[in-house]
């Protein structure tokens, strides 16, 4: 038994005997080994030197580390081998940076090579981001730039780059990163706009503001500006929705009707036909709104019944609806517009024929509102029918119609003979001058039934 305690003592000592000893940090060893491109044999040995308890906090080795790292990174020959040495250059950077002040931190990358290192992080991380970009990987993507952003901030604040402005950005590098985020934040355009990932619509959204603060607006950039004026309309601050709107438009004339379709979106948000009505009126009482902001709220506000039951906000929205289509007239003299305000006119005055109707009887009650409904139902049938010949005298004039118009055009005749034909019984007995010229202008126009093709 004694012999076998022994033999085990024995083999302890052995191995005491053959342990590591720790290595120490010699700088030109380390510097020797990278003249001579020997990056494998550097690695082996600052990993062993940052091994030893008494070295691990050393930031001229860990310097050097990140340094060697991003050399097999880049080494052709070495960095299949290494999978993990850019991103072990990146950490030890970053570990350095957070455990030094600035002055010390810059020594370290101009005396000891780490500049060398940031430059291989900022640019390899700008290609691995552009090769996510394209895989459509949009918050891989993202990591990747936001860390070549970062170093590329760092390198032209703290001097190391050629441009002598110290608040330079790299316009390329910012713009990418923000792109890759605003996909990342996928964007909902429907009911007033959503982001699934809104902390990413806030990332984009510091990017973006570093190019729109310098006012730098390339021919790349119109996206960027049409995201911000959506971020600030998720966010429904108007202030800042159209100070980018109005440098959207500054910067990108050529792409007016991208902008007027998102003004357009924001009339149209907030979910309520009474939101869309005072969305209306207060870009409208502006003065600048567009054809097609016109046509595209009178179309919305035309439809209301699907998107409410309160026949007070559906009046509403008519009466709106026949304000923009009558204003899109105004701008282009287009005769479907007209005809437009003419049916929403000869809705309101059926709809009134209806409630006549639905009064019959002697009783004085029913008479009275008959009368009442009378009274309304004139100017409308008026309105309905000045329209409905704007549109008539338009549509009937012009040679290549399309189908659309043709059914327009035919449909447009026969309300104006049944609105003149109402008008000429209401004269029929007290009114024969009256009756005369309503007969006549409902003979013209039920002439004229079905003859456009």
């Amino acid at each position: 038994m004694k012999r076998i305690v022994f033999s085990f003592l024995l083999l302890g000592i052995t191995a005491g005997a053959w342990a590591q000893k720790p290595v120490k940090f010699k700088k030109d060893d380390v510097v020797k080994l990278l003249v001579e491109k020997k990056y494998t044999d550097a690695k082996d040995l600052i990993d062993k030197v940052l091994a030893n308890p008494k070295e691990q906090d050393n930031k001229e080795a860990l310097t050097y580390k990140a340094v060697i790292y991003a050399n097999l990174a880049s080494d052709s020959a070495q960095a299949a081998n290494y999978p993990d040495a850019l991103q072990t250059s990146a950490s030890t950077l970053d570990q350095l940076q957070q455990n030094t002040d600035t002055a010390a931190f810059n020594k370290l990358m101009r005396e000891d090579q780490g500049i060398n290192a940031v430059s291989v992080v900022y640019s390899k991380s700008f290609n691995n981001g552009l090769n996510k970009f394209k895989d459509t990987a949009w918050d891989e993507a993202y990591k990747s730039f936001y860390n070549a952003y970062k170093w590329a901030d760092y390198i032209t604040k703290n001097g190391f780059s050629q441009n002598p402005d110290r608040n330079a950005i790299d316009t390329f590098t910012v713009l990418y990163t923000g792109f890759a985020a605003q996909n990342a934040s996928r964007y909902n355009q429907e009911n007033g706009g959503s982001f699934q990932n809104p902390a990413m619509a806030d990332s984009a959204m510091s990017m973006y503001q570093k190019l729109a603060e310098r006012n730098i607006a390339t021919k790349d950039m119109a996206a960027m500006y049409q995201f911000m004026i959506q971020y600030y309309q998720v966010k429904k601050d108007k202030a800042n929705t159209d100070k980018y709107l109005a440098l959207a438009k500054k910067n990108y004339p050529d792409k007016s009707d991208l902008w007027s379709q998102i003004e357009t979106q924001a009339m149209l948000a907030g979910g309520s036909v009474n939101d869309i009505i005072n969305n209306y009126k207060q870009k409208d009482a502006g003065g600048q709104m567009t054809e097609a902001q016109y046509i595209e709220i009178a179309q919305t506000l035309a439809n209301a019944e699907k998107s409410t039951q309160d026949t007070a906000e559906i009046a509403a929205a008519k009466a709106a609806s026949i304000d923009a289509y009558a204003k899109a007239f105004n701008l282009s003299q287009n005769g479907i517009y007209a005809f437009n305000v003419g049916i929403l006119n000869y809705q309101k005055f059926s709809a009134l024929d209806d409630e006549y109707y639905a009064n019959k009887g002697e009783e004085a009650e029913k008479k009275a509102r008959r009368d009442a409904i009378e009274k309304e139902q004139a100017p409308i049938a008026d309105s309905s029918i000045t329209w409905l010949t704007k549109s008539f005298d338009i549509l009937s004039n012009k040679q290549d119609r399309d189908k659309n118009e043709v059914v327009s055009l035919n449909r447009a005749v026969d309300i104006i003979a049944n609105l003149y034909s109402w008008k000429m019984n209401k004269a029929r007995g007290h009114d024969p001058k009256a009756y005369d010229k309503y007969n006549a202008l409902f003979q013209k126009f039920d002439g004229l039934h079905d003859s456009f093709k």
